[in-house]
């Protein structure tokens, strides 16, 4: 077991982030040593100033623009959105690997139309399919079978759900995306034949070690405790994590972390960190591969952070979407971006900098760093 100190542990997780080091990162090259680093990034649609894919990666990618991981999506075929812990942005090569986390998502989906009453939109998935062989690559608003159901969150043709479903089966993709509409082709005509493809694993229990391992990998300090950072089927049961992470500890490919001050044992990939942490703040996205696990990062860093999306705005301490800001290895405060749309210059709405950080005196031109960077990642 290794032991260290939070600090030690603070500036380890910083390092495997990728985050404020010596590493350079540059253009394809620096997103897909990301995404080999942390093998998942998670999607949200919300734009503000930027989604949380470009988010991620530009407090990583010193040159990083919107444009890069587009190309990447939906030129280069290199990445491709799909569900992993959530829905997510992921190595194309991995898309066969995950074909138990389809098949469960396509099952979970069948209680969805069940309870919205669309269970005809099974029945219309082959239409759909035979829809877009025909006619090329498609957006739902192109195709109008079956009904029109009613529910809570409005009304979806027929279409539209057996869309879905095929979605989260994995039989088609996304062409490309236009704001939040989707366009979908057969997944053969996006990545290849996926019967040439086959997921490689042999059991059931071959693929939660890699899938565990995986999460360990994506978040850098794994706390075997429920949360969102343990989100999704197979590796949210306890249970399962108790059987397989010494399975994973005894195989060497992760290790145990006792870290002062935190109770909980901590898990950690097997690495080792060459890079060195510059004198840098850094603007993070909200849902941050390095903050998945809030509750860790409250006990590790004393910092205490809440995405206030969804929270009503009386009782939001903060501010809409706020992003953190980091220091070497340090959470320094909170930043506030009114929403940007095309060439506008950037503009601030709210800074909150830490108690302990309100009389330093280099940090606010460290800020004023961050934020120019941040305005050439948003307008170039």
């Amino acid at each position: 077991m290794i032991e260290l100190t939070k600090q030690q542990a603070q500036e380890f997780l910083v390092k495997y982030h990728m985050i404020n080091t010596t590493s350079t990162l540059s253009k394809k090259e620096g997103v897909l040593s990301v995404m080999n680093r942390l093998h998942s990034i998670q999607y949200d649609p919300l734009d503000v100033v930027g989604k949380n894919t470009d988010l991620v990666m530009q407090a990583r990618v010193s040159d990083y623009t919107k444009s890069l991981l587009n190309e990447m999506l939906y030129e280069d075929r290199t990445v491709i959105d799909g569900w992993d812990k959530m829905m997510a942005v992921y190595l194309t090569e991995d898309y066969p690997k995950l074909q138990p986390i389809r098949k469960w998502r396509f099952e979970a989906h069948k209680h969805t139309l069940k309870y919205r009453l669309q269970l005809d939109a099974l029945d219309s998935m082959e239409e759909v399919k035979q829809y877009i062989t025909e006619n090329g690559p498609s957006y739902s608003s192109e195709m109008n079978f079956g009904t029109s159901h009613k529910h809570q969150w409005g009304s979806t043709k027929t279409s539209s759900a057996a869309l879905d479903c095929l979605f989260h089966k994995g039989d088609i993709g996304v062409k490309v995306r236009r704001n939040t509409q989707k366009q979908y082709d057969l997944i053969e005509n996006l990545i290849g034949d996926l019967s040439q493809m086959p997921c490689p694993f042999e059991s059931e229990e071959e693929f939660i070690e890699y899938y565990l391992l995986r999460r360990v990998e994506s978040l850098g300090l794994f706390r075997n405790k429920g949360g969102v950072h343990v989100s999704g089927p197979h590796i949210s049961n306890k249970k399962i994590r108790d059987k397989y992470l010494p399975v994973l500890v005894r195989k060497g490919l992760i290790e145990q972390v006792k870290v002062e001050g935190i109770n909980e044992l901590l898990y950690r990939p097997m690495i080792k960190l060459d890079d060195e942490l510059i004198e840098k703040v850094s603007i993070l996205a909200p849902l941050d591969n390095l903050i998945w696990d809030r509750d860790l990062i409250e006990k590790l860093f004393g910092f205490k952070y809440r995405w206030e999306v969804y929270t009503p705005v009386a009782k939001r301490a903060y501010g809409y979407y706020v992003l953190p800001l980091l220091y070497k290895s340090t959470f320094i405060g909170r930043i506030e971006f009114k929403q940007h749309r095309k060439k506008d210059e950037i503009e601030l709405k709210e800074i909150w900098v830490e108690d302990s950080f309100k009389d330093v005196k280099y940090i606010d031109s460290m800020i004023q760093e961050a934020i120019n960077r941040f305005e050439k990642y948003l307008i170039g």
